[in-house]
């Protein structure tokens, strides 16, 4: 009974807010804008997993093939010349420069929730975004007017552009809804009237913008890229590097689930805006040539707490196989087996189901709390397993998500392996126990 008012105290508290989060119009905007660009990120993620794992002489794949002499004099010298700089123009045209995909998207999306076309909008964010750009950029000592530097569209201005796609659309459609506009003719073809209507609020957003650029580059004596950089995202990405805020998170995604929300994607957008500029670094990093810096990516979660999708739910489907006699569980687990291999959980979440059971949302929150604090001790404290430094596709099976997300590290493989282990010894005694109620 108090299992009973607890459950009701928490649902009366937590839906009302969480349904007030997931449609917030620029969390909105933030999810579906990141969502969009996935296609463009997965090709660049592909391209550099290939490079790094599957190309490269000195990965672990390389130069096991590079033993054979065959391979290693006429392979390698064409993969070298040909493949990998194909692969590497991929990624610069893909994931180097999100930041301009991103700006589009997010704006887009953010217009299309105020009621308006989202074309203009995506155009004029990425437009806002380019006046905030300097208009030179420095090289060995040297300044060079026309050139741009990569860091305005790098891992370090994730943060600008999400601000400039929210900032410039919102003041796009303040200016049209107070109807500055230029009104043409019902003779003039929908199109050609649409693009006019759309001139004097252009105009009044990108002026304001362009102040705002000189204002920090004359005045503050830097650039709003780098400034936001400093004050918001440097700071948010250091908080996110704490296990804690990870972990608080990951709970209130599993809470939400409990209630029949979709937990993951309400805490997407916090999970993006501290997570997908690490990982966009690290990836950087390594294709400098250098080690990536960050233990905390935002597919983390994924490779190392979520095997199977959210609560390990794969790990309770082996569970189910091992230690369960409901033949109602036995048959869901042989349903749910094939798309829980692949990350896909809803036939296990919403036919066992997972909501509101109290007995087996325990294991379901203590499971990726447990896994990512290990798997955060193993990557950050003792460097055991590499950081992740792709973003493989989110289906990619568990244990196999950890050796392509970090490049073929074989310690990264063992240890996504043992948290997977982990996960089935958890979930064991709560399937037995659930045994003991009728069908």
């Amino acid at each position: 009974m108090n299992m009973e008012k607890m459950t009701a105290t928490m649902e009366r508290v937590f839906l009302p807010i969480a349904h007030k989060i997931s449609s917030q119009r620029h969390l909105s905007a933030i999810k579906d804008g990141f969502i969009a660009t996935m296609p463009l990120a997965l090709v660049g993620a592909i391209a550099t997993l290939l490079n790094n794992v599957f190309f490269g002489s000195t990965t672990i794949i390389g130069e096991l093939l590079n033993r054979m002499s065959w391979y290693a004099n006429s392979v390698q010298p064409i993969i070298d010349s040909s493949l990998s700089p194909v692969m590497s123009q991929l990624w610069w045209g893909t994931i180097a420069v999100g930041v301009l995909f991103s700006t589009f998207t997010i704006a887009y999306n953010l217009a299309k929730n105020l009621g308006e076309d989202g074309m203009i909008p995506g155009i004029i964010a990425v437009a806002s975004y380019m006046v905030l750009t300097p208009q030179s950029a420095e090289f060995d000592g040297t300044s060079f007017w026309g050139a741009i530097s990569w860091t305005s569209f790098n891992s370090q201005a994730v943060f600008a552009g999400l601000l400039t796609a929210l900032l410039a659309t919102e003041l796009y459609c303040w200016v049209k809804r107070k109807g500055w506009v230029i009104k043409m003719p019902d003779s003039v073809p929908p199109s050609v009237s649409k693009a006019f209507s759309a001139v004097i609020p252009a105009g009044i957003t990108l002026t304001i913008v362009a102040i705002v650029s000189v204002i920090f580059l004359e005045g503050v004596g830097t650039p709003l890229q780098l400034w936001i950089n400093e004050v918001l995202q440097a700071p948010l990405v250091r908080l996110g590097q704490s296990p804690l805020t990870l972990i608080l998170l990951t709970i209130l995604a599993q809470l939400l689930w409990f209630f029949g929300l979709h937990g993951m994607n309400i805490t997407e957008p916090a999970l993006t805006l501290m997570y997908a500029p690490t990982l966009n670094e690290n990836m950087e990093l390594v294709n400098q040539g250098l080690e990536p810096i960050h233990a905390i990516t935002r597919n983390f979660v994924d490779v190392y707490g979520m095997h199977g999708g959210s609560g390990s739910t794969l790990a309770l489907i082996i569970a189910i196989f091992i230690f369960s006699k409901k033949p109602s569980y036995r048959t869901l687990a042989k349903m749910s087996l094939a798309p829980g291999i692949f990350q896909i959980n809803e036939p296990i979440i919403f036919g066992l189901p997972m909501v509101m059971n109290v007995i087996l949302v325990i294991p379901f929150i203590l499971v990726p709390t447990i896994n990512l604090t290990l798997a955060w001790f193993f990557t950050a404290v003792v460097p055991f397993a590499g950081k992740i430094y792709i973003a493989v596709p989110w289906t990619t099976p568990p244990v196999i998500s950890a050796f392509l997300a970090t490049g073929g590290d074989i310690p990264a493989t063992i240890l996504a392996a043992i948290t997977f282990v982990i996960a089935i010894v958890i979930y064991a005694p709560f399937v037995i126990m659930a045994n003991k109620e009728a069908e």
